[in-house]
This record gives structure tokens, C-alpha cells and sequence, in this order.
């Protein structure tokens, strides 16, 4: 089976890392056909917040689509087109080119751009035309799409509800991570060093951070502090430094973004990894590549209980979950688990079992891989 990864997508996301991968692991030939048009998925949705139609950018779009359309059509037919994420814009062309070709389109989504910058990050006013258009945008993508996929049955129920489309259109991979990269490593003594949590990921509302530093104050106060090791950079970072400087948190160590041969380090240098503990609607629908990042790499993890959540974890089995926006709440999971360090090993080890079971990219690949050849079947019976 031959698969066309096409568009604008963001080669170093992790998410298109892990599904190239995946497939690749499942002996499917992955031909890539990328046009660089952005720096990476942070400038994409920024200019998705901002203005799209200036003229500058629309003629980089002009010879992306240009350059992408004539490396498609002169190569040989694959049996499927892929739009890698974050690929909504993509849609529309790659559409027209399924359909010069009788290609089927799969489309990851991924996210909604419309609840990611209207409801999540309110940085798109909700009642203006961007916020409509953005919602056009996910509706009419997920439409000409063949199938779309989505991370949780969550997900895939908001796209429903709020875009009317129907739960045939939609496959449920979870995110995963590269186990090639995070992976359980070899157990350090402490040697004095501190119980260390580490965050890492970006400052958006999604990821609740506020609760984790009134967590870290609450700690300190209860004469039980650890070290907090906040690993990421992004529009909240600001706020959130400036909670920690009002609350006086001395246990707050902030970092900037790490590479992920960094960031695995990072993450085997640390006790316990935070997931997410926002209060947003979205918060309630995704299950974060930090948690699988965590998992993969045999870190025990709390994250905020959600229904997303629920579908892949279990707490006090794989992880400990917690009420989200509840900073009593966090500060207590983290000392359950720093004052027993059984139960930690055994939710880092269960954990590292759930990905190994469900998330690794070889298991993504074979299940995606199982879905395509159904399809191909499927459609060769009807034929």
C-alpha cells in the first residue's frame, strides 16, 4: 500500500512524526509531499488568528498549492492521500486533486481550529466573521474529507454535535509518541537532589498551569515543597511567571522549549509528570502528547480527570487523576505519590505497558493500517 502525506504540515509535530512512522513500522510506503510554507504549527495558527487574505501570504499559498499540485499529479497514483495536521487550509486543494485522480482523502484534524481560537484560547472574538469562518473551515474540511481523524471518541462526539457530521466520517487513533525517543532509562539514586514534577508543553489555557503553581505554593506551605520544573515557552508564559512572582512560589524553575533528545533527558531526570488541568471544553476532549511522552519514557503521571481521559486511563492503575482547576486537589496527588514510592513505580510501569499496548507508533500504524486495507476492501467489493 502506498500512502501521499501531502500539504503544509508541520514535518517536526509529533503527531505526523508518530502516524509516518506508524505506517512505515506496517510496511506501508509513506511518499511525502510537503511544501514548507510555514515555520511551524505555532505560526500557522497565529496568522489563523490574525489576517489571512494579505497579499504577501496568499502568494506563498499561491505557489505552496502551485508546487504541491504539480508534484502530486506527475507522480505515480498512491491508494491514499493524506493532509497532515494542522492541514485544514490543505483540504480544499488536496480535495480537488482526489478527486482528478479517484484518490481517497484522509484528512487528520487533529483539533478544531474554530474551538482551539475561539472557545479554548478566546483569542477570536465569538460572535465576529472569523470566528464563523473558522467554524466553515473545520465543518467543510471534515465534508470533502473521506474520513477524518481525531484522538478520542470525545473529540470525535464534539465534531459531531458541533459541525452536524456524521460518526461513520470519523476514525479514533490516539496521539502516541516516539518511542525511539522516550523511553524508560536507567534508574538514578537522588543523591540529595529534590523531588522534581516537571511540566512541559506550551502556556495555553488548556493546560491549566495556574493550578500548577498554586499547587506548588500550596506545597510549600504545607512544608512538603518540591521542585517544579516548568519546560515550554508560549502566550501565557508571561501570566503565569508573573502568579508565580504575587504568590512568592520558590519551588518554580521555568525553561524554554526543549529539543526532544533534550526533553528526554529532561524527562528521566525528573520524579512525576504533570499532564493537563485546564477547565476549558477542549481540556475535557484531548489527552496530551506529554502524557504519552511521560508513559512512553516509564514516568508516572498525573493529569486532569476528563472523559477524554477515562477512554485510555485509569486511575490508580496507569496514572492518577484529578479534579482539574483543583490545585488542593494536585498538590495532594503529588504527595500521595512522593510519599509512596511503590505505588509510583507501579503507575510508571502500568503505564509504560498501556502505551506500549495502545499508543506506540507501531501499534497506531497497524490499526490505521487495518482501517485503510477495510476501506480498500470495502470499496473493491462494492466495485
Amino acid at each position: 500500500m502506498t500512502v501521499c502525506y501531502w500539504g503544509t504540515y508541520d514535518v517536526e509535530y509529533p503527531r505526523n512524526r508518530t502516524l509516518m512512522a506508524g505506517l512505515r513500522a506496517s510496511g506501508v510506503e509513506v511518499r511525502e509531499c510537503h511544501f514548507p510554507l510555514w515555520k511551524d504549527t505555532s505560526q500557522k495558527l497565529r496568522h489563523a488568528r490574525s489576517a489571512w487574505f494579505r497579499p504577501g501570504l496568499l502568494l506563498r499559498w499561491a505557489r505552496a498549492y502551485g508546487s504541491l499540485s504539480a508534484r502530486f499529479l506527475k507522480s505515480s497514483r498512491p491508494d491514499f492521500l493524506f493532509v497532515g495536521y494542522s492541514g485544514h487550509f490543505d483540504v480544499f486543494p488536496a480535495w480537488v486533486l482526489c478527486r482528478l485522480r479517484r484518490v481517497p482523502l484522509i484528512f487528520d484534524a487533529f483539533l478544531s481550529l474554530y474551538d482551539s481560537l475561539v472557545l479554548d484560547r478566546d483569542a477570536v472574538p465569538r460572535a465576529g466573521l472569523k470566528a464563523k469562518f473558522l467554524a466553515w473551515v473545520d465543518r467543510t474540511a471534515c465534508r470533502l474529507a473521506d474520513r477524518v481523524l481525531l484522538d478520542t471518541q470525545a473529540h470525535a462526539e464534539f465534531f459531531r454535535e458541533a459541525f452536524g457530521l456524521p460518526a461513520e466520517k470519523f476514525w479514533v487513533l490516539p496521539i502516541g509518541a516516539d518511542d525511539q525517543v522516550f523511553r524508560p532509562g536507567e534508574k538514578s539514586p537522588r543523591n540529595g537532589r529534590p523531588y522534581t514534577v516537571l511540566h512541559f508543553g506550551r502556556y495555553i489555557p488548556l493546560h491549566g498551569l495556574e493550578t500548577v503553581v498554586r499547587a506548588a505554593k500550596l506545597l510549600e506551605e504545607k512544608d512538603a515543597p518540591c521542585r517544579f520544573l516548568m519546560v515550554g515557552d508560549g502566550e501565557e508564559r508571561g501570566k503565569i511567571e508573573a502568579l508565580a512572582s504575587r504568590l512568592g512560589v520558590r519551588s518554580l524553575e521555568f525553561r524554554g522549549p526543549e529539543t526532544p533528545d533534550r526533553l528526554a533527558v529532561t524527562i528521566q531526570e525528573a520524579d512525576l509528570c504533570l499532564g493537563v488541568f485546564g477547565e476549558t471544553g477542549k481540556a475535557s476532549r484531548v489527552i496530551p502528547n506529554k502524557v504519552y511522552e511521560a508513559m512512553a519514557a516509564g514516568k508516572p503521571v498525573i493529569t486532569g480527570d476528563s472523559p477524554a481521559a477515562r477512554e485510555f486511563l485509569t486511575d490508580g492503575v496507569d496514572c492518577l487523576l484529578c479534579r482539574r482547576g483543583d490545585a488542593k486537589a494536585l498538590a495532594e496527588a503529588i504527595m500521595r505519590l512522593q510519599n509512596d514510592g511503590a505505588l509510583a513505580e507501579r503507575l510508571a510501569l502500568a503505564g509504560r505497558i498501556r502505551f506500549q499496548e495502545k499508543a506506540s507508533p507501531s501499534m497506531i500504524g497497524r490499526e490505521l493500517l487495518d482501517r485503510l486495507e477495510e476501506w480498500t476492501g470495502r470499496h473493491e467489493h462494492a466495485a
